[in-house]
């Protein structure tokens, strides 16, 4: 037992300074502090972002510093000592690796031991990090001003049970490692407040769709036509509807399925290979289209017969065409307030009762708001108050709809306007069609041809889609369209 006490003697010796002594605690406490707050996680829902920060990302990394802060201490101890003018009998104090000596095998054992549970909290919470910054509260809710238009279209859109990472970094080691790497610089961007207000669109160094969307949405596994019926509704007193069925081209399979055609087939599929050139970063003005037809034939086309970009700037820019140049909007769309009460109220077709509601809320959403919550409010509140003015009878008879078509109306505000990021439904062009943006007219305008002028992209209608019925005042009878 005395040899036993000397041996730890001197290896309290060997640790008996500042830095040493500060690691420890810092490595204790901190340990303590994650087995608390993962234990409460199990046990206790809660949907902070800052707290999942704090126990997986700060207080891990506080225990690492701790873990190094005591070997470093020793270490500067030593040197200190040597500095000093120690004595041989004073330095040999220190423990001597002899394993000899059953003591040091205990103390050895001990440490092993330490640093074994060191490495499953570690581990632990190194896992639970990477999980957790790969979740769509980290993306959207921990930055949540820059975010916040992103992340709240995110949670109305199609994909929103769909991980933002799944879409954005996608399967691999090295685009993960590349996006965190990329996340320190946004992180700076944020603490700077130098971000751009919008975020700017396209995001260019995105990864190729094929390795993304393909993941769930495959080209060569779908084809033939999809048929779309939607109504729109006039501004008039009785919001009058009518109602559009239109037969898209979608396509899609492959010349080795023997079946194939149609909007994917021709723009993505790898039987064709289509690359453009824009003229401006948003892509929005394509001046030079490649195509390399399933034979090898090769057709470029320009506008004006004019020349095509230098083969370097090509080289460099031009972009080989994929799922998002068309579909750019797939999550974070931000809808159109007209589009938007359309579709509400072909959803709810009693609001279609309230006398202008279409106009008046229409006139609420467009109105000019300082902040994203005075807009919610003031919406809903013109919509109450406009009822009430206007139509007294309705609005105590009919109240709870009333409620309800001012709180739907507020919601569409609260989805697409966020002023403190300069956003709204024009900010960013939606690709998918041509009623509001470019789309699908950046080349499909009758003006990119080939050099010969035998080959033009078309603007024909019929190219992409076919109206079967347009502006019908009643829902078109699926029965009789089919047949």
């Amino acid at each position: 037992m005395a040899r036993f006490t000397r041996s730890m003697g001197r290896f309290f010796n060997y640790a008996n300074n500042l830095i040493t002594v500060f690691g420890v605690i810092l490595t204790t406490i901190s340990a303590v502090l994650i087995i608390i707050f993962v234990i409460a996680e199990l046990f206790v829902e809660a949907d902070n972002p800052y707290t999942a920060i704090l126990s997986y990302m700060i207080l891990p990394a506080l225990f690492l510093v701790g873990l190094l802060a005591i070997p470093l201490g020793i270490w500067r101890h030593r040197r200190v000592l040597i500095a000093g003018g120690a004595t041989e009998q004073e330095l040999g104090r220190y423990p001597r690796l002899d394993f000899n000596d059953p003591h040091l095998r205990r103390l050895a054992v001990v440490i092993l031991g330490l640093t074994g549970i060191n490495a499953i909290i570690f581990g632990t919470s190194t896992y639970l990090a990477i999980d957790y910054m790969e979740s769509p509260t980290f993306c959207g809710a921990v930055c949540h001003t820059v975010m916040k238009p992103e992340y709240t279209a995110y949670g109305d859109s199609p994909h929103s049970r769909v991980h933002c990472v799944e879409c954005h970094i996608g399967p691999g080691a090295p685009w993960f490692a590349r996006s965190k790497i990329d996340g320190l610089r946004q992180v700076w961007k944020v603490a700077a407040q130098s971000y751009s207000r919008p975020i700017s669109t396209p995001i260019h160094d995105l990864r190729p769709a094929r390795e993304t969307c393909e993941q769930c949405h495959w080209p060569a596994k779908h084809h033939g036509d999809k048929l779309r019926i939607f109504a729109r509704f006039d501004t008039d007193e009785a919001n009058t509807p009518s109602y559009s069925a239109m037969l898209l081209k979608t396509g899609g399979g492959s010349l080795d399925l023997g079946r194939y055609g149609g909007i994917h087939w021709w723009h993505i599929y790898s039987d064709n290979r289509i690359r453009y050139f824009a003229a401006d970063e948003r892509r929005q003005e394509i001046t030079w289209v490649e195509l390399t037809t399933p034979d090898g034939e090769v057709r470029t086309y320009t506008r004006d017969e004019a020349e095509p970009p230098a083969s370097a700037l090509l080289e460099e820019k031009a972009r080989v065409m994929d799922c998002v140049d068309c579909h750019n909007r797939p999550t974070h769309l931000f809808p159109l307030p007209d589009y938007a009460l359309d579709e509400l109220l072909e959803n709810r077709p009693e609001l279609a009762a309230l006398p202008y509601f279409k106009r008046e809320g229409l006139r609420a959403i467009r109105g000019d708001y300082t902040t994203h919550q005075i807009g919610i409010d003031s919406v809903r509140q013109e919509i109450l108050d406009f009822y009430s003015t206007n139509y007294p009878e309705i609005a105590s008879e009919k109240a709870k709809l009333v409620e309800a078509g001012a709180e739907a109306a507020s919601e569409i505000f609260g989805r697409s306007v966020f002023p403190d990021m300069g956003v709204d439904w024009e900010t960013h062009p939606n690709n998918i069609g041509h009623e509001d943006f470019p789309g699908c007219t950046r080349c499909h305008d009758d003006e990119l041809a080939t050099a010969d002028g035998e080959h033009v992209i078309p603007e024909d209608c019929d190219t992409c889609h076919t109206f079967l019925v347009e502006d019908s005042p009643t829902l078109p009878d699926l029965e009789l369209l089919v047949d």
